[in-house]
Formats: structure tokens, C-alpha cells, sequence
């Protein structure tokens, strides 16, 4: 699935956590820590909020689904027998495809690429129009 158009910018909150929340009960113990990561990330940039915890979550658990997804198929094989001697693919393809496609969406939402880092507002800048006309000159 490919989203068209330009990417949304993600600005400074106002009313933005000051606190890292808890982590939810569900998410795995092996991935508690990149949970807490990627909540004082965008913490430490002012850009977290009570509604962004949902999209962290997914974020996190997409990251949980690739990797047993990937644990499959480094065990079975990216075919598996199907019964009576047919070949099919292995089911664990399609939830890495997902888990995939979720983690590079969600990722870029959340400032946590390379690319949507080097935009000006995800770095939490608060210099607005002025700061990145300066920018535009600084060689």
C-alpha cells in the first residue's frame, strides 16, 4: 500500500508529555525498550502526545510481527508443503509484507527515519519561517 502526496509535517506540541508514559501491558518484553525509545524520542523532541501513544504501539507491535514473521521463515522456508505434495507459501511471507509496509509508514510518521528527520519540523525546531529562510543561506 503507497500513500500519494506530500508527507505531513510533525510540528511541536503545545500540551505536549513531559513525561514518559508506562509501558502498556501487552507489548512483549523484548520489545519494551524499543517502545521506551521511540516514546523518549519524540519526548526528548517535544512532539509527543497522549494521541501519538496509539501509533507508537502499532509501531512497536509491527516491529514484534517482522520479526517472529522473520523467525518463521528462517525456520520453514519462505514455502512450506501445503498437503499432498503441493507447495504453498509459507503465510509468514504475507505478515512480514504487512509488518513491513506498517513499520516504514508509521516510522516515517513518527520522525524516526533519516529523511523525515532532516525536515526542519521534525527536529523540533522552534525558529519557525525565519529559522529556515536563515538555513536556505547557511552554506
Amino acid at each position: 500500500m503507497s500513500t500519494r502526496g506530500r508527507k505531513a509535517d510533525l510540528k511541536v506540541i503545545e500540551g505536549g508529555l513531559e513525561d514518559a508514559p508506562d509501558v502498556p501491558t501487552h507489548i512483549p518484553e523484548d520489545m519494551r525498550q524499543q517502545w521506551l525509545e521511540v516514546v523518549e524520542d519524540l519526548r526528548g523532541r517535544r512532539m509527543l502526545t497522549e494521541a501519538m501513544i496509539g501509533s507508537v504501539d502499532a509501531y512497536v507491535m509491527a516491529m514484534w510481527n517482522a520479526r517472529k514473521a522473520q523467525a518463521a521463515l528462517d525456520l520453514y522456508g519462505v514455502l512450506i508443503d501445503g498437503g499432498k505434495g503441493v507447495m504453498k507459501q509459507n503465510p509468514a511471507v504475507s505478515l512480514l509484507g504487512k509488518a513491513t509496509s506498517t513499520i516504514q509508514r508509521l516510522a516515517a510518521e513518527l520522525g524516526l527515519t533519516p529523511a523525515s528527520r532532516s525536515r526542519p519540523k521534525m527536529r523540533g525546531d522552534d525558529r519557525g519561517d525565519e529559522g529556515q529562510q536563515n538555513d536556505l543561506f547557511n552554506f
